[in-house]
């Protein structure tokens, strides 16, 4: 079974600098893949040498536990923990969710 990943990067205007889709194997709650897409954009922006200053995401949930400065101790912790490397290397100083 496989799904799929996007992410976009935009500029303080709105303008596109890079997009990326992906197609990754496995079957995944909605949640999981939300940090995926995140992880993705990340990616990304770590590949183009972009600086990021804000992270969205369409799920309050993810948002929210990014967020928190509290231990998480869930499936999704390598994830997070791969997202928060992430956060430093790109430039990321807040996280939100942003309605579809």
């Amino acid at each position: 079974m496989c799904f799929g990943v996007g992410a976009t990067i935009r500029d303080d205007k709105g303008r596109v600098l890079a997009a990326r889709s992906n197609q990754l194997a496995g079957s995944f709650s909605n949640e999981v893949g939300h940090f995926l897409a995140l992880r993705e954009g990340l990616q990304l922006a770590k590949f183009y040498n972009l600086h990021v200053s804000i992270a969205e995401t369409s799920s309050s949930g993810v948002g929210s536990l990014l967020s928190c400065s509290v231990p998480i101790f869930r499936k999704v912790n390598f994830i997070v923990n791969d997202i928060k490397a992430l956060f430093s290397e790109v430039g990321v100083c807040k996280c939100q969710a942003i309605p579809r």
